[in-house]
C-alpha cells in the first residue's frame, strides 16, 4: 500500500466495557514479562521468534534487558543486558523506556531515553542507541545521539528496514531555542550503514511546539515511508499529530486527536500494520482512540468517543494475517500506581467482536502491555 502525504484517516474508539473473560480466552494468552521488568515492547519476526526488550531496577535509573523465545518454546532465553553502563535508563514517568526495531537479517536496533545518572553529556539526558553486536554476545557500547538538540524529554522510537536503514526519532529543542515547549521539535537522524554511524538530527514536524513529557511512536509503511505520532502543543491544544515523511520542510502533518488540555498527559501512541492498512492508536480524555490510515484527501471520519468507567493509558496493538487485531491498554494506572490491564479484538472490517477481557491489577507500577500477534491466530499479551 502506498501512503502518499494525503491521508484519509478513519477513526473510532474502542468500543465497549471491557467484561472480566470472555471468548478470547482461549485465543489471548497473558504473559508476565521476566524478571519483574516493566515497560515491555515486543516485535515477533517472520520466524515465530519473539523479541522482547524491557526495563528492571531502580525506576530513576533502570537497565534496559534483551531476550527472545524461539517459536514452540515456552521459556525466555537468558536476558542480555543492553546498556552497558549501568542505570542509563529511566522507568520514571512510563514514557521514556526502550524501544525496539529489527534490521536486516533480523539485527536488534534499541534506543532509549537515557537518565541523568549516565553522567554529563552536554546537552542534558542523552537519546540512546545501540544494536546487537553480529555475533548475537551482546550489545555494543550505547551511543548519543543528540548533537544538536537539548532538552530531550518523552519517550523516542526507533525503525529499521532490510536494506540496513535505521532512524531513531525523539522530540527535544534546538540548543539555541528558548524556554518552552512551542520550541520543541520532533527530530530524526538516519543511518544508512546498519546503525554504524549516524548523520545529525534534523527538525521534521513543520508546526512548532511538542507536548513535553508525552511519548511518540514512529513506524516504517511497506514503501519505506516514515510516519510519527506525537502531541504537539499549541496554546490549550495538544493535540495528537500523524507526521509522514521524514525531510525538513517537506514532511506533512494532520490532526487526529484534538484535545483542548493545558497540562501535559504523560500519553503515549503506537502503530501497526493490518491487512486494510496501518492503524494507530492514542489517547485523549481517558480513552483510547484507534484509527486506520488510506490514502485520499486529509480528513477525519467517523471521530468518537465512548466514555468508559476506568481511566485507558498507554495502547498497544497486534494484528493477525487473516485481519483481526487486538488492541490492549492499561487501566487507572498513574504515578507511582500500578493498575489492570484490558483488550478488545476487532475483526478484518475494523468492527469490535465480543472477544474482549480485563485483569484489574495485570500491570506493574511504571508498566504498560505489548501485544503480539502469533501465526496461529492467537494473540499475546506481555505485561
Amino acid at each position: 500500500m502506498m501512503l502518499h502525504p494525503s491521508l484519509l484517516l478513519v477513526v473510532s474508539a474502542i468500543l465497549g466495557a471491557a467484561s472480566p473473560v470472555t471468548a478470547a480466552e482461549s485465543t489471548v494468552r497473558l504473559t508476565r514479562v521476566p524478571g519483574h521488568g516493566v515497560q515491555p515492547k515486543a516485535v515477533l519476526d517472520h520466524k515465530g521468534t519473539l523479541h522482547l526488550v524491557y526495563l528492571a531496577g531502580d525506576a530513576g535509573g533502570s537497565d534496559v534487558f534483551y531476550t527472545r523465545r524461539k517459536a514452540g518454546d515456552s521459556a525466555f532465553a537468558k536476558p542480555l543486558r543492553v546498556n552497558n553502563s549501568p542505570g542509563s535508563a529511566v522507568a520514571m514517568g512510563t514514557i521514556r523506556g526502550a524501544k525496539l526495531a529489527l534490521g536486516q537479517a533480523g539485527r536488534v536496533h534499541v534506543a532509549w531515553n537515557g537518565s541523568h545518572k549516565t553522567g554529563k553529556h552536554g546537552h542534558g539526558a542523552p537519546m540512546f542507541y545501540t544494536r546487537l553486536k553480529q555475533d548475537g554476545s551482546g550489545f555494543e557500547q550505547e551511543r548519543n545521539l543528540m548533537t544538536h538538540t537539548r532538552a530531550l524529554d518523552g519517550g523516542g522510537a526507533v525503525v529499521a528496514d532490510a536494506n540496513g536503514n535505521v532512524q531513531v526519532v525523539w522530540h527535544a529543542a534546538p540548543l539555541d531555542a528558548k524556554r518552552g515547549e512551542d520550541a520543541r521539535g520532533v527530530y530524526v537522524t538516519k543511518s544508512s550503514d546498519h546503525g554504524k554511524t549516524f548523520a545529525r538530527e534534523v527538525s521534521i514536524n513543520p508546526l512548532p511546539g511538542t507536548c513535553g513529557c508525552c511519548g511518540l511512536d514512529a513506524f516504517l509503511d511497506r514503501d519505506g515511508r516514515l510516519l510519527t505520532l506525537y502531541r504537539g502543543v499549541r496554546d490549550a491544544q495538544r493535540d495528537m499529530m500523524l507526521l509522514v515523511g521524514n525531510q525538513p520542510a517537506a514532511a506533512k502533518s494532520l490532526v487526529v486527536g484534538p484535545w483542548e488540555i493545558r497540562t501535559c498527559p504523560m500519553s503515549a501512541a503506537t502503530f501497526a500494520q493490518t491487512r486494510g492498512g496501518i492503524a494507530g492508536a492514542w489517547e485523549a480524555k481517558g480513552n483510547i482512540h484507534l484509527g486506520w490510515f488510506g490514502t485520499g484527501k486529509p480528513s477525519v471520519k467517523n471521530s468518537t468517543l465512548i466514555h468508559r468507567q476506568a481511566h485507558q493509558r498507554h495502547p498497544s496493538i497486534a494484528a493477525n494475517a487473516d485481519g483481526s487485531m487486538l488492541v490492549a491498554w492499561s487501566e487507572n494506572t498513574g504515578w507511582k500506581k500500578g493498575g489492570g490491564l484490558a483488550w478488545h479484538i476487532y475483526d478484518a472490517d475494523a468492527k469490535p467482536t465480543d472477544q474482549q477481557g480485563q485483569r484489574p491489577h495485570g500491570v506493574p507500577k511504571w508498566s504498560f502491555t505489548a501485544a503480539v500477534a502469533h501465526p496461529d491466530g492467537s494473540f499475546e499479551i506481555l505485561h
